[in-house]
């Protein structure tokens, strides 16, 4: 078995529930994927790091990690284990929905199409992205894509002096991918179980310019105008894809 193909007691739960650069507003989007490829952190855990650009409209970048496989310290797992049943990793779901709704193949075969290249990753001594030789898997860069994309409000992270992160008191506008479809609207769960496209509609209808607020700076009116003033992502300041795993 490939140390990407989850073991057969793994129950899978579906990420597509209806409910509820500059970030994207909440919405369902078609997209082209400009760059997929891994990295590891020093705990060993593995994230698939994604680059979308929108096909027309502002052209600003969706810039995401999954994470797909925990650290030493938990097994180098791509899942986990809760109440005695397993479960795919969050981010290995959603990677995995990414590959069923490009190729029709699950994120494990996906795995085949890796290749070494030259991409520009964080680097932390540096403070800014430099070039760097990276898994990528070709066989989904370039691709089209659906997406359905919710836009948060997060807490701005610090390490302290113990080397933990906590925050800033700022906060920060951030893109958050819930779930992947294909060129025609069906969803990757509605692809693997041959169903009508209907998922991708029904969440635009209740999360379409609604906006999560997950930062304890305070809490704010749910629309896209009243988070103005909180901070859009900016790489300059630092990339999305150097978060801390939380496996």
């Amino acid at each position: 078995m490939s140390e990407w193909e989850l073991p057969k007691n793994v129950e899978t739960q579906s990420i597509e529930r209806v409910g509820g650069g500059f970030a994207w507003e909440s919405g369902v989007y078609d997209a082209t994927i400009k760059m997929v490829y891994l990295n590891q952190a020093a705990s060993e855990a593995v994230s698939f790091n994604i680059i979308l650009e929108k096909n027309g409209g502002n052209m600003a970048e969706l810039r995401e990690n999954f994470w797909i496989k925990s650290g030493k310290a938990k097994g180098n797992k791509t899942y986990y284990t809760k109440d005695g049943k397993d479960y795919p990793l969050p981010g290995y779901s959603l990677a995995n929905s990414m590959c069923v709704a490009v190729t029709g193949e699950s994120l494990a075969k996906c795995m085949d199409s890796v290749e070494k290249k030259t991409v520009n990753v964080w680097n932390s001594e540096l403070k800014k992205e430099a070039p760097a030789e990276r898994p990528v898997l070709m066989g989904l860069v370039g691709k089209p894509i659906k997406v359905a994309v919710h836009q948060v409000v997060e807490d701005r992270t610090a390490k302290n002096a113990s080397g933990q992160y906590e925050p800033t008191g700022e906060s920060r506008t951030v893109n958050q991918c819930k779930f992947f479809g294909n060129c025609e609207g069906k969803t990757a769960e509605e692809i693997l179980s041959n169903e009508a496209p209907q998922k991708f509609d029904k969440w635009a209808q209740k999360n379409t310019g609604t906006v999560i607020d997950k930062s304890t700076k305070g809490k704010s009116n749910n629309s896209a105008a009243n988070i103005m003033g909180s901070t859009p992502a900016d790489s300059s300041k630092g990339s999305l894809f150097q978060t801390e795993p939380p496996i």
